[in-house]
């Protein structure tokens, strides 16, 4: 009997591979697992390096000390002034009348007519003060608005008293005390408790402006005796004292020098640079600067409290975020061990002893990454050796184990440059809040892409 299996078929099962859709797949995967890193990543923000300039001026609110004269009136009435404030008198001179019965200025309440009492001249004087007081306006400064009032007060006193003073002359009958100037100087019109001020008793108490106050002299009421009617500043000669600390003296000395006596600032943020002596006074609470001029008096003959900026020299550089500042461990290795290598001239190549399979030791030059130099060592990057490699010096026959070279950190930033965080040495010169300004013509240069924040990456990673 014929046997049934026979007549079976066999169907070759072996599965034929899509290479093609392999490949395809395998690409699918890829992205699919490259997105996902890409999103778990935390992003890395690249900054566009500036030059800048870093003004290191001081700037220090100072108190004016100068010679002040106050008159008082010995008698009781009305005061007649025949100088404007800021005028220079002679001695003995004549600066205002007191009237004792009022009979000048009755004079002047009853006429008829005050049409022309104040000229277009003297009205664009009023409105001069007005205007400079708006362009100088400052809410930190609303204090100063009393002074304004006082001045502009003052102002119109001093015109309205020309008229008064036309009026003594038609009335020689009238009981006028005079009130002479024993000195020559600078008359003014207002007193603030700081006329006596000795310099050698200064204190801190001396700059709070919180309780200052400046009292005007022309009133154009009646005065008891014993009043002040004028003040009177007979020398040219002046001081401002600024309260210092002892880096601020550092500053000063670093830029002018120890044995110099002069220095040259600003006041009041003017457009011209004074040069004047200068000495330091040991209060019993502090360090003051005490600054002796003899010029611009009648300029800020009215100011106790000036602001002076002390010019020192400008820090010019690149200016990088701190975050961005790194440190990184480089050998310190003595320039003794640079060679030329070849034709060259400059020592950049350093001399490597290798041991070769046959444990021949043979010489080789290799040019590493130096980040800098000074006196003494270079400062060479670790990646340059390896730990087992010995350096060695060709005009003593000295070694020096990689081993046992001394480390350093120096500073630097991760330039970005070409998509990878690349380390490049930066030489900080100063920092200011969140900011530091680098030293210009080294690694970095401006406009340089560098890691904003150094802690989101590591060195050689790629960026992008």
């Amino acid at each position: 009997m014929d046997k049934k299996n026979n007549n079976i078929i066999k169907i070759n099962r072996d599965i034929k591979v899509n290479i093609a859709g392999v490949i395809v797949a395998c690409i699918f995967l890829y992205v699919v697992i490259t997105l996902i890193m890409s999103l778990n990543k935390e992003p890395v923000t690249t900054y566009n390096v500036n030059k800048t300039d870093i003004n290191n001026n001081i700037i220090i609110e100072g108190l004016v000390v100068r010679d002040e004269l106050v008159l008082n009136s010995d008698k009781s009435g009305y005061v007649c002034y025949y100088i404007r404030d800021g005028e220079k008198i002679m001695k003995n001179s004549m600066v205002c009348t007191i009237d004792e019965t009022g009979q000048v200025y009755n004079t002047i309440s009853d006429s008829e007519s005050y049409d022309g009492l104040l000229t277009s001249s003297d009205y664009n004087e009023v409105r001069n003060l007005i205007s400079l007081y708006k362009i100088s306006y400052k809410d930190a400064s609303f204090y100063n608005a009393y002074n304004f009032e006082n001045s502009l007060n003052n102002k119109v006193l001093e015109l309205t008293n020309e008229v008064l003073m036309q009026q003594v002359g038609q009335n020689t009958g009238a009981s006028l005390a005079a009130i002479s100037s024993p000195e020559s100087g600078l008359v003014t019109y207002y007193i603030d408790g700081y006329e006596s001020f000795n310099i050698e008793n200064v204190n801190k108490e001396d700059f709070d402006k919180s309780d200052y106050k400046k009292e005007t002299l022309k009133t154009g009421d009646i005065i008891s005796a014993g009043t002040p009617v004028v003040k009177v500043i007979p020398s040219e000669k002046w001081n401002i004292i600024l309260p210092v600390t002892d880096e601020q003296i550092a500053a000063i000395n670093a830029v002018y020098g120890e044995e110099d006596s002069r220095l040259t600032f600003k006041i009041n943020n003017s457009s011209y640079d004074v040069n004047m002596p200068y000495e330091i006074i040991y209060g019993n609470d502090g360090k003051y600067l005490n600054i002796s001029l003899d010029k611009f008096m009648l300029n800020f003959m009215s100011e106790r409290f000036v602001s002076v900026e002390i010019i020192l020299e400008d820090d010019t550089g690149l200016k990088v975020p701190v975050s961005a500042i790194t440190e990184k461990e480089v050998y310190q290795i003595p320039l003794s061990y640079l060679s030329g290598g070849g034709n060259q001239s400059n020592n950049i190549k350093l001399n490597v002893q290798v041991m070769g399979e046959d444990n021949e030791i043979t010489i080789k030059q290799i040019t590493p990454t130096i980040y800098k130099t000074d006196e003494e060592y270079c400062y060479v990057d670790p990646l340059s050796f390896e730990d087992t490699d010995v350096i060695l010096n060709i005009d003593t026959n000295e070694n020096l184990a990689v081993s046992i070279i001394p480390r350093v950190n120096i500073e630097g930033v991760y330039s970005a440059n070409r998509g990878i965080a690349e380390f490049r040495m930066v030489t900080v010169l100063k920092t200011i809040d969140d900011f530091a300004l680098i030293k210009s013509d080294e690694a970095i240069n401006i406009y340089d892409n560098i890691i904003l924040d150094s802690s989101k990456v590591y060195e050689n990673q790629i960026i992008y």
